[in-house]
């Protein structure tokens, strides 16, 4: 007993560390969307020479954002500052009254956008409550009612893209929910209240919600080929706003 019970402990042990060891993946944590500077700057150091280490390299010396991306703030008491605006080039964010001038965004990650904001508009406001949610669009297309490009929270979960987009139909094939990049499927799952950032989910990625359809055979070849004229789109979008 107490060697089976020491046995089930060292296995314990080893699955928790191989847990660890998947989420400290350097590739994987370049990936996700809200990412942390101190967690970035650890999968540096255990990146190499490789491409993700140029990718996170990027990421801490440019920040995240980009000329067209979009920012959901809501402050309270200012309903001028309650709505979505649009980044500029610089990269920065130009408000409305009560503040003045533009916020630089050069250099800030997505998981810094709440403290950032939070500072910038203390300068014109004792005190703000602030809430900042940086947005990714993707397309969602398959069994939803509207099915279209939605720009979604960093924060949010794979069921908020999909009631972004109206709900799934009642053909909605609940065990097939795919997510592809640039016309490839990286992830197929069921779990709704899977984390957008967990998936590591970027500008121009593609939900699709499978079909239960009769006749479906058809309905995916028409959700292929549009899958791949909005990666075509979106590619061309991300070439002209960066």
């Amino acid at each position: 007993m107490r060697f089976r019970a020491l046995g089930f402990g060292i296995w314990a042990l080893l699955s928790a560390s191989s847990l660890v060891a998947q989420d400290q993946d350097p590739r994987k944590v370049a990936e996700r969307p809200l990412a942390t500077r101190e967690e970035l700057q650890a999968a540096l150091s255990g990146a190499g020479a490789s491409d993700v280490a140029v990718r996170i390299k990027s990421r801490l010396s440019e920040g995240d954002f980009h000329r067209g991306d979009r920012i959901a703030l809501m402050v309270q008491s200012e309903s001028t500052l309650s709505d979505t605006f649009t980044v500029g080039s610089g990269p920065e964010l130009i408000l409305p009254p009560p503040t003045t001038g533009s916020m630089s965004l050069k250099g800030v990650l997505r998981s810094e956008l709440q403290s950032k904001m939070t500072e910038y508009i203390a300068r014109f406001k004792n005190n703000p409550i602030v809430r900042a949610q940086p947005l990714i669009r993707v397309a969602v297309q398959g069994e939803v009612e509207r099915g279209g490009i939605y720009a979604v929270p960093a924060d949010g979960q794979l069921a908020d893209a999909l009631m972004a987009a109206g709900g799934t139909t009642e053909f909605a094939k609940a065990n097939k929910v795919t997510i592809a990049r640039n016309g490839r499927t990286y992830w197929e799952g069921t779990a709704f209240d899977t984390d957008l950032d967990a998936l590591g989910l970027r500008d121009g990625d593609q939900i699709v919600v499978g079909s239960n359809r009769p006749g479906k055979g058809s309905e995916n070849l028409r959700v292929a080929a549009l899958i791949i004229s909005i990666a075509g789109g979106l590619y061309g979008l991300s070439r002209a706003i960066h």
